[in-house]
């Protein structure tokens, strides 16, 4: 079967993230430069750059590319809502924003987050991965320590946080992230969730405004190239 490399946005939950730094790579825009004169300059790294340019190309072809399903992915969509289910028994009022109900939480004119679910009574924020068994007990052993196990993740909670902050018009200290792996292959049913709280991170939900703001000034001076 033949697969074009590059689709136009279907439905207004991929429309709206076209073109937006999103919360699933926002660590791109977080890496350093490689060389100190470049970090005392304020320069953005090569891998800002690119995952910019990205979103350039996004913005000047109205297209995104087309991010084939794996049986891994396909995996975790089948799984995810499962899991809500034995979140709902422990976290009343959990609103599910996967499946059929995506929902982009706009941060900037450019940027935007997508939590897997949000419990607006308790002043949660859910990122919830369905992962192979082996990647699952090894979360089950991390001791809360999400940051130092997968750092993307991490900060794609953090960012998760600052957009329904932003929503919400409150602070995102005020909020919390919850990291969740479940795995229903797992015999013993206790072992099926891991899940661990994420609180929000004062020095990056401080840097976060700037990183995005520098992000967004060089997209714009790259769009301007243009006339457009």
């Amino acid at each position: 079967m033949k697969h074009d490399p590059y689709v136009y946005p279907d439905g207004e939950w991929m429309q709206k993230r076209a073109g937006s730094f999103t919360s699933s790579q926002i660590g791109c825009l977080f890496t350093e430069p490689r060389t100190k004169a470049a970090k005392e300059a304020g320069e953005l790294s090569e891998t800002a750059k690119s995952y910019i340019m990205q979103k350039v190309s996004e913005l000047l072809t109205g297209t995104v590319r087309n991010t084939f399903r794996t049986p891994e992915m396909e995996w975790g969509l089948i799984q995810e809502p499962y899991a809500i289910e034995l979140l709902q028994d422990k976290y009343k009022g959990l609103t599910y924003y996967g499946a059929e109900n995506p929902k982009f939480f706009q941060y900037s004119d450019f940027s935007g987050g997508s939590p897997d679910a949000v419990s607006y009574e308790d002043k949660l924020v859910f990122e919830i991965k369905c992962p192979n068994p082996t990647t699952h007990i090894e979360y089950l052993l991390c001791e809360n320590d999400i940051k130092s196990m997968n750092k993307d993740y991490w900060y794609q909670i953090q960012m998760n946080i600052a957009c329904v902050a932003h929503e919400l018009d409150i602070n995102p200290m005020e909020l919390k992230g919850v990291f969740v792996s479940y795995c229903p292959l797992m015999i013993e049913p206790k072992l099926r969730l891991a899940i661990y709280d994420v609180p929000a991170d004062e020095e990056f939900q401080n840097n976060f405004p700037n990183v995005i703001s520098k992000a967004e000034n060089y997209l714009r001076t790259i769009i301007d190239k243009f006339n457009l």
